[in-house]
């Protein structure tokens, strides 16, 4: 078994809710990530504030919290034995938590200024994202270079083998857009966020990440965390988790490869938890011979006792 979890674009409004009227543990976390945050993210969470859901300042701690909190309850009720875990972008930093690599207040305070760096890297209106349906991994990085003219224009995420996400200025996400419109077998969708993220534009960002991730003292992993950059296990040295987590934010996402890697070591069974069910969906356009299973609330983690 392998646990994975979201990233940002996964959040509703009323996360937690459930857990936190039911369980005395998901109350008291997220309490400490109010007074962690010097704000009430558990009232974002439960929609009270309007969009501010929605903003990445606000996303990435909300969907850490809420697969966290998830994760403490599920580990109240069930006997877990992870092989291993992952997660896509935001979510590594829950699968190092979860493997005891990062502790829950150092996380959720690097999760912060991440957050914050990314939401500020560039000028508001000026990038954009968007998802490349479709074509094989080559034929997305062949359009790519097509289309990418004198902006920025990356591929953010490597999903699965039909769909890559790319990044870059809004100028050429919209070119790109607009130039599949008429291709056979090849669809572009535009994501709702403003920013490009995982491109090169994200430098400032990593900056303040680095600065951030210095006073972080790490702890033994408790089984081994997939890396987005290259797929492989997390090294040992504190340099070497620190080197992949700045390294990530300006590098593309290699999820699929994570997903190979993880199926290569024998996971049979992965857990995606935390909300939405976008990593049980790609799973099914990666690998349909391995049983996954979302538990993004009580009513998830209910039912998942038969798979046990």
């Amino acid at each position: 078994m392998a646990l994975i979890f979201p990233g940002q674009g996964s959040q509703f409004a009323g996360m937690a809710k459930d857990l936190a009227e039911e369980s005395a543990t998901a109350r008291a976390l997220l309490e400490r990530a109010d007074d962690i945050l010097g704000y009430s993210l558990s009232r974002i969470m439960a929609g009270e504030r309007g969009d501010e859901l929605n903003r990445t300042v606000h996303t990435q701690p909300a969907v850490f919290v809420h697969s966290m909190a998830l994760l403490e309850v599920l580990r109240e009720r069930h006997p877990l034995n992870p092989v291993m875990a992952a997660g896509h972008s935001l979510g590594e930093y829950s699968a190092l938590c979860a493997a005891g690599v990062l502790d829950f207040d150092e996380a959720l305070d690097t999760i912060r200024v991440r957050a914050e760096g990314m939401d500020n890297a560039q000028p508001p209106g000026t990038c954009a994202m968007a998802a490349l349906l479709g074509p094989s991994r080559e034929e997305a990085l062949k359009i790519v270079e097509t289309h990418r003219g004198d902006h920025v224009l990356e591929a953010a995420n490597f999903n699965a083998p039909d769909q890559v996400v790319v990044s870059g200025h809004l100028e050429a996400v919209g070119r790109l857009v607009e130039a599949v419109k008429n291709e056979k077998r090849t669809r572009a969708v535009m994501l709702p966020v403003s920013s490009a993220f995982h491109t090169t534009l994200m430098e400032p960002a990593r900056e303040a990440l680095v600065a951030r991730l210095e006073r972080v003292v790490l702890g033994n992993a408790s089984f081994p965390v997939i890396a987005n950059v290259n797929a492989k296990p997390y090294p040992d040295s504190a340099h070497g988790v620190k080197q992949r987590l700045t390294a990530q934010l300006v590098s593309p996402v290699l999820w699929e490869d994570c997903v190979r890697t993880m199926r290569a070591n024998g996971v049979e069974l992965f857990l995606e938890v935390g909300p939405g069910k976008v990593l049980t969906g790609l799973m099914k356009r990666i690998e349909r011979t391995v049983s996954a299973a979302s538990i993004a609330d009580l009513a998830g983690i209910s039912s998942l006792g038969a798979q046990l």
